[in-house]
């Protein structure tokens, strides 16, 4: 009897043992999740970097590392490649990921244009007559092909036909519009302000029409969604807390919104912060707009739903 009691009772120990080891293990795997997670140099980033110098990643259990890049190709390279586990990005990139095959999901809305504040814009260069959309019909605009850029040049032109001329830097872009090389040229804040600062002409931008048209996303590996759907709730959380901190009072961010997106000196004192968007679901009518566009350019070629595409909130 006593050796059958000493049995149970080694057999306890160890089973309490092991358990204490089990979770032990699960704790430490936690702890050493990280997320790394693409950026670009514009406004849409404040508040990744607002909630990775304040702590609110770390208050959440989060190690989050933000690897900036300054390009949407290194960025989508790295995130297909497996480089970074999740991004910013805008809703044609994401889809063409799709297309092309990569398991990437729209888990939230990110920034998008309002009524005071633009984001991208057509502009005119300082010695042009071109005042209106109307102006722009047979005239050179400089964009970058299959892109979100092409994409909201269409919405901003309606029915207007301008001649499309393929600038893929922006900067380049945006230089060539000032030095009068190009008629016209879309492009996205802060460079947008920067040229009519040096004398550019605003013909037209997404806040001036009487819809959004201009969506970032956030986009995070499937794979990764579904090993951690929790650490992805989670990030979505500290990034909302510091989407609250920045609306709440923007001028205390402008100094760290100058360094990280790069807006020129000569208009940073001045610049408009932008209002962001807590975390919420990509709206399919948004989708299928972008779908329907990107389907008339020969862009898709695969069924791309949105419930593959995009996680609920």
């Amino acid at each position: 009897m006593r050796k059958e009691i000493t049995i149970v009772l080694i057999t306890l120990i160890v089973v309490a043992g092991c358990s204490g080891c089990i979770s032990q293990e699960g704790y430490k795997e936690s702890e050493e999740l990280t997320i790394k997670f693409g950026v670009m140099p514009d406004e849409a980033t404040l508040p990744y970097y607002v909630a990775d110098e304040e702590g609110l990643f770390t208050n959440h259990g989060l190690n989050v590392v933000i690897v900036p890049f300054m390009s949407a190709m290194e960025r989508d390279a790295a995130l297909t490649a497996g480089g970074i586990d999740a991004g910013e990005n805008d809703p044609v990139g994401a889809l063409l990921l799709r297309n092309a095959g990569y398991d990437v999901k729209i888990v939230s809305l990110e920034l998008q244009e309002t009524a005071d504040k633009m984001r991208f814009a057509i502009i005119a260069s300082p010695q042009s007559n071109i005042s209106s959309v109307e102006d722009l019909d047979g005239r050179e605009i400089a964009i970058s092909s299959n892109t979100i850029i092409e994409y909201i040049t269409d919405a901003l032109l309606g029915d207007v036909q301008s001649k499309k001329i393929e600038v893929k830097k922006v900067p380049i872009r945006m230089q060539m519009l000032l030095d009068n090389e190009i008629d016209a040229a879309t492009l996205p804040e802060p460079l947008a302000s920067y040229a009519v600062h040096k004398g550019a002409n605003l013909v037209i931008s997404d806040a001036m029409l009487n819809r959004s048209v201009s969506q970032t996303v956030i986009v995070f590996n499937g794979d990764f969604i579904e090993k951690h759907p929790e650490s992805v709730d989670t990030f979505l959380d500290a990034y909302s807390e510091a989407v609250s901190r920045i609306n709440a009072n923007p001028e205390i961010y402008r100094t760290l919104l100058v360094e990280k997106t790069r807006i020129p000196e000569e208009i940073a004192a001045d610049y408009k912060i932008a209002t962001y968007l807590p975390p919420q679901s990509y709206p399919e009518d948004k989708y299928a707009e972008v779908l329907q566009w990107m389907q008339s350019k020969d862009l898709v070629q695969h069924e791309i739903s949105y419930d593959d595409t995009v996680l609920k909130q």
